[in-house]
């Protein structure tokens, strides 16, 4: 409202005041209903991605309901981040995350046919300045990835994979195959992000690039923890030698897969790393962790100070 505007009191106004006040009312608030719902039509329909993130973008931020008008039978702003990933997703040929709703209420999460429907995945926007939302797990809390749709920001979380899929799952009986499943869906949808709308994202445990420098959490790793590496190894038949790249060491778990921890720093200050190489560039940390017994009990043994550091701007 203008500085010169005054404020109208409904109660000094005359009859037919009070009443076109009334009616304004309504055509505004029943306005901004059409106007959601063509931005629904557009989540809806659209073939076109740059379409399609626009209109979750906006209706994220939507406000249906206003002082004349409100709408009993609502979604929640959470829930178009999740239309949205659904409907990437399956312009991209993966629908393996099933769009359910709660009962008794609008509400919606996925689930996904691989993992039994204990559990379930919603979004969870953030409430402060940085915006955005955390794809959750519910049944853990587990936040497996931070997506900013208007930054066009996606940062994966090393410490929620590992509890969810390891601790949670592969420990508990569920088979690779199906963690597999979902990983790949995950993953799809973090290239889609990018290659489509030139989303900065970051795979973190889950890249799978040669390149890739898994920096851990303990800056300086006490020799210890690498001499256990090296009397696992020899237990299982492995030979773990010196790294190439200076002080650490390397393992070779099959033709190919090279497994590097090395302390990479340049400036004199211990930065210690992993590195996966294989020639096909089609394997992460991750999956060192889900197919070899001994690498992952060394990991989750000194979890503390070998775990894969996430973006801490996103991820306390």
């Amino acid at each position: 409202m203008a500085n010169n505007e005054k404020h109208v009191d409904s109660a000094t106004l005359s009859t037919h005041g009070k009443l076109t006040m009334f009616n304004e009312g309504l055509k505004s608030g029943l306005a901004n209903g059409e106007k959601f719902t063509a931005l629904m039509d557009q989540l809806i329909e659209t073939t076109d991605g740059e379409v399609l993130l626009t209109a979750a973008q906006k209706l994220a931020d939507f406000k249906l309901d206003s002082a004349y008008v409100t709408f009993p039978h609502q979604y929640q702003n959470a829930d178009y981040y999740l239309i949205f990933m659904s409907r990437l997703l399956g312009m991209h040929h993966d629908e393996k995350p099933i769009l359910n709703s709660q009962r008794q209420s609008e509400s919606l999460y996925h689930v996904y046919e691989d993992l039994t429907d204990d559990y379930t995945f919603l979004y969870q926007v953030v409430n402060n300045a940085n915006g955005g939302a955390y794809y959750r797990e519910q049944t853990t809390g587990e936040n497996l990835f931070y997506i900013h749709l208007e930054r066009r920001l996606l940062r994966f979380n090393s410490e929620a994979f590992t509890n969810l899929f390891i601790n949670k799952l592969l420990l508990k009986g569920t088979g690779v195959d199906q963690i597999n499943a979902v990983l790949a869906t995950l993953i799809k949808f973090g290239h889609c992000l990018r290659d489509d709308f030139g989303f900065n994202v970051d795979f973190n445990i889950l890249d799978v690039d040669n390149a890739a420098k898994y920096e851990l959490r303990a800056g300086n790793l006490d020799a210890a923890i690498v001499d256990k590496l090296f009397v696992s190894s020899a237990q299982h038949d492995y030979m773990l030698r010196n790294s190439k790249h200076g002080h650490g060491a390397q393992i070779e778990l099959r033709a190919g897969l090279l497994v590097d921890i090395f302390n990479s720093a340049s400036d004199g200050s211990p930065k210690w790393v992993l590195t996966v190489h294989d020639p096909k560039q089609a394997v992460s940390w991750f999956d060192v962790l889900l197919h070899f017994d001994f690498m992952r009990d060394w990991y989750l043994d000194n979890i503390e100070s070998l775990e894969i550091k996430a973006d801490p701007l996103v991820f306390a």
